[in-house]
């Protein structure tokens, strides 16, 4: 699936050779498949060479069409209150993520229509630390512009869909939960696009209700109004 892409940079560095490329080379490679990169070619009697390559999965040249705005991440009709906004303490600093509260088995919608990038949902603890953040249940869905929306804490067994799936937004995409890094039961949502250097979180809008566009507050019960 040429939508499932891996990030891919080479950097070499070489002595009486040259190279059929400039480098560093950043290409952007779907999975199970092979590309061409470079050749070096001897230009002297002695030469020597070496080379490093780093990798990640997503595309790092994506950009955010920021045009698009967001429904909210639940059905028609349904109300919840954001406990944390955009860069709010304790855990969004430097992160425009938000936190719903959302009781555990609450049924999370797709906020933009994608195809499911990763989903883990084996996990069954979670506790307020950062050492239980390897315990995160989640869905992430892949959008078009190669930004992604992360939707985190389900509960075990809660992905209602699978990787390579295909959906539009309002469609049901998972139960929520409180497994991972979480206090308590808790839709923990972000959308990011992918960089060498982890995850860019990116400032989004939302469908706040048919006539406003704007970012949920901590604090504001929101309902999804858009049908």
């Amino acid at each position: 699936n040429t939508e499932l892409l891996q990030s891919v940079q080479i950097e070499a560095t070489f002595k009486g050779m040259e190279s059929s490329d400039k480098l560093p080379i950043l290409k952007t490679v779907p999975p199970g498949e092979s590309i061409y990169y470079f050749s070096l070619k001897p230009v002297k009697n002695a030469y020597s060479y070496n080379y490093q390559f780093t990798y990640i999965k997503g595309d790092v040249t994506a950009v955010h069409n920021d045009d698009v705005v967001y429904y909210l991440p639940y059905p028609q009709g349904q109300s919840f209150i954001v406990d944390q906004g955009y860069n709010e303490t304790p855990t969004h600093m430097d992160q425009f993520a938000l936190d719903f509260h959302m009781d555990e088995g609450t049924e999370i919608s797709a906020i933009r229509d994608g195809i499911v990038f990763e989903v883990v949902e084996n996990n069954n603890k979670g506790c307020p630390r950062q050492d239980c953040s390897k315990f995160n249940n989640y869905v992430l869905v892949l959008h078009e512009d190669g930004s992604i929306a992360d939707y985190s804490h389900l509960e075990k067994n809660g992905a209602l869909v699978e990787v390579g799936d295909n959906i539009s937004a309002g469609d049901p995409i998972g139960i929520s939960g409180s497994t991972g890094y979480a206090s308590g039961p808790h839709l923990h949502l972000e959308v990011y696009v992918m960089r060498f250097t982890g995850q860019q979180s990116v400032k989004v809008e939302y469908y706040l209700d048919k006539n406003t566009v704007g970012i949920p507050k901590s604090g504001k019960k929101y309902t999804q109004e858009m049908d």
